[in-house]
């Protein structure tokens, strides 16, 4: 027998201030509130779901500006087989336990996994090997998966499919499109006669079912390896990735110079060549436009299908291109790689600036951008065949020219992850002695000081951006629109921009379902801020002692209740606090709004 609540004042003490709020239960009164006669256990008090918060954006502090001295921290360059050169670019990701608390995390160290080659031979089959972003070692290297092999210069991605805490990982392969596989190596399915092998997959829940879509090229498959469908327009060279386009909700699949619906049907196509892609909101009016490269030109097209600029590259070639403020103007920009300069495109398609450099073998490569030092300002990670360059973003100044490193080049590109989880930043290049003597196989480098502003110890695939993964591999189903947010492609960075935003955690009154002998409360937290969470604490004590604990993890702007909580009559006595990262373990724009005071007993 169940019977209707009317709620009764209780008074809260909640940031310091004394609040009154209508909590206790009689005869009649709010349909979320339940009272059940004495001796009946159960509270039927329903989940009041998710909500949104409203985020601050002031939640920011002016970081501790670092220094900026690369150093290499260690190297993977030798392997039995002899497949040691490296034309693709890898991917970072947590495979295994490392901690041992029973989950695949962020706490966990993260793990490089690359595709490389033997003698020269890049096109043809190749090794996969993922080893310990601390230089520590391999955790397995294979040659073949099930008969199916991996292609020598194949692109690599790793998402949670299921999102079941086990990640997979999935490449071009030589026989078929894409092989994909368990976190052990172990094969979980090989599908597709669209062969790309210099193909890049990336992932994305494209049916809104929580299993994720895989995305190569104008394919897509489903987690099960099933072909879906193949789109009659762009491939965007194999470098396609998914965004909700009209913020409906459900994504899209933007593919060079088109963009599908999640069926497979055409949406929009620009009438450009197709290339590889990024997008962003270049003109700040809260709606992404998206940009490729083809053949030494550089288009920018909107959601009608129209052009807005087409600027060439000088002296030709152009790869994949990476998206950032990079002259902290408010707006971004587009930077691209060419067979003789790496340039930035302003947002109106003139030229901001352009610097020297060399990729006369394939002048299809890519870059990424980073704030190193906290002091605002982008920085651009590159590498041509003969060297590895930093340039200051807003000038083009160099900051670093490494002429160690060496690249026969294809699409690959620099990551900016933090690959060890020491909360400093890392650079992983990837290099090889085809055509040109230098570094080859991997090689992490950081800052000799650990200046490094932080970053995410995740780059789960070639088309990233911050939003389309994760800390935990997690695939989401909803992703918050990236070009809101931080509004950058190819850009490493916390969980929102390039260094200095943060979270910000608050516990909010919970809703209270009344029994004769007990309470069962549901309590909102709510993320303020403008950073990710990170795993935290939800606590609740009483008298000082532990009633509950539960982790989680918010978004900016995210709210979610926490429950539900049983207590008894007789646990219930003061104080009776619920915290949120009661250690502290994260920083926060504000400290003090973690904790509330629930008073007295609320049911009587």
């Amino acid at each position: 027998m169940q019977r209707s609540c009317q709620p009764e004042p209780l008074t809260l003490e909640y940031n310091g201030t004394m609040l009154l709020f209508l909590l206790a239960c009689s005869e009649t009164g709010l349909s979320n509130q339940v009272k059940t006669p004495e001796g009946d256990t159960g509270i039927a008090c329903p989940d009041p779901g998710a909500f949104r918060a409203q985020a601050d954006t002031d939640c920011k502090v002016d970081p501790p500006t670092g220094g900026f001295a690369p150093t290499v921290e260690w190297q993977w360059n030798s392997q039995a087989s002899g497949y040691d050169d490296i034309m693709s670019t890898p991917v970072v990701g947590n495979l295994n336990d490392d901690n041992g608390d029973g989950s695949i995390n962020a706490e966990d160290i993260p793990d490089i996994v690359f595709s490389s080659f033997a003698g020269g031979a890049y096109t043809l089959a190749g090794a996969l090997t993922a080893t310990s972003g601390d230089g520590s070692g391999d955790h397995w290297s294979i040659l073949d998966a099930g008969g199916y092999h991996p292609h020598g210069s194949a692109g690599v991605a790793i998402g949670d499919f299921e999102a079941d805490g086990q990640p997979e990982i999935c490449l071009a392969g030589l026989e078929v499109a894409v092989i994909c596989l368990n976190a052990d190596a172990s094969l979980r399915w090989a599908s597709g006669t669209g062969v790309y092998g210099y193909g890049f997959p990336a992932f994305a829940d494209l049916d809104e079912d929580g299993r994720s879509e895989l995305i190569f090229g104008n394919q897509v498959y489903d987690a099960d390896g099933n072909l879906l469908w193949t789109g009659a327009g762009g491939a965007g060279r194999w470098t396609s990735f998914a965004m909700d386009v009209d913020q409906d909700g459900s994504q899209e699949v933007v593919a060079g110079d088109t963009i599908y619906n999640a069926d497979g049907s055409i949406r929009i196509q620009d009438g450009s060549p197709d290339g590889p892609c990024a997008a962003a909101d270049f003109d700040l009016d809260g709606s992404p436009e998206w940009v490729h490269v083809s053949s030494g030109m550089v288009y920018l097209s909107d959601l009608s299908g129209t052009v807005r600029w087409a600027s060439a590259v000088p002296q030709g070639g152009g790869g994949p291109p990476t998206v950032a403020d990079f002259d902290a103007d408010g707006y971004p920009e587009v930077g691209v790689a060419g067979a003789y300069f790496y340039v930035v495109f302003d947002n109106d398609g003139s030229i901001l600036w352009q610097n020297p450099v060399q990729d006369y073998s394939s002048s299809v490569t890519g870059s990424s951008v980073f704030d190193f030092e906290g002091d605002g300002k982008a920085d651009v990670v590159y590498g041509d065949e003969v060297i590895l360059w930093v340039f200051d973003g807003a000038t083009g100044a160099v900051k670093l020219q490494e002429d160690s490193h060496a690249s026969g080049t294809l699409y690959e590109y620099p990551l900016i992850v933090d690959v060890d989880n020491d909360g400093a930043t890392e650079i992983v290049l990837a290099s090889n002695n085809y055509g040109f003597p230098g570094w080859n196989g991997i090689s992490v480098i950081g800052d000799m000081n650990g200046s490094w502003r932080p970053s995410r110890p995740i780059w789960n695939q070639y088309a990233y951006n911050i939003r389309n993964v994760d800390d935990d591999g997690t695939i989401p189903r909803h992703p918050d629109p990236f070009w809101k947010s931080f509004n950058n492609f190819r850009t490493g960075g916390t969980s929102l921009g390039l260094g200095s935003e943060l979270a910000d955690l608050e516990p909010g009154p919970p809703e209270i379902c009344c029994g004769q002998s007990e309470v069962e409360l549901w309590i909102p937290v709510s993320n303020l801020g403008l950073a990710a969470s990170g795993t935290v604490e939800v606590r609740m004590t009483a008298g000082g002692q532990r009633l509950y604990s539960e982790d989680i993890t918010l978004n900016p702007g995210a709210g979610r209740y926490v429950g539900p909580i049983t207590v008894q009559r007789s646990e219930w006595s003061d104080p009776v606090r619920v915290w949120v990262d009661r250690e502290e373990t994260i920083e926060e724009c504000v400290e003090d709004n973690n904790m509330i005071e629930l008073g007295s007993w609320p049911c009587d």
